[in-house]
């Protein structure tokens, strides 16, 4: 039995699942947005190493394993719920 609003749970929005963000209208713009504001972060530290002279190799390497699992991280479920600004946002980060 599902518990009805006046049952005393909190209601909240969004609610985070395996650490993805939904909003009660099924969007994940907050998700997107806060994925972003991390991969910009890790992009400024790979700027940060490429100016103290790590190669090219090492950096590609970071980047996989750094800023695109964060954006790959549970993409197939949440990709679909994703207006086309946010996919937007996302490629621009990937290129």
């Amino acid at each position: 039995m599902l518990p009805t609003c006046d049952s005393g749970y909190p209601r909240v929005t969004p609610i985070k699942i395996l650490g993805v963000f939904f909003a009660n209208h099924l969007s994940v713009s907050e998700h997107v947005s806060g994925v972003i504001s991390r991969c910009a972060r890790s992009l400024h530290a790979l700027k940060v190493l490429c100016r103290h002279g790590v190669n090219d190799d090492t950096l590609k390497v970071v980047y996989k394993s750094v800023v695109l699992a964060k954006l790959l991280y549970a993409s197939h479920a949440w990709w679909g719920f994703t207006t086309s600004s946010n996919k937007e946002r996302i490629e621009a980060i990937v290129r």
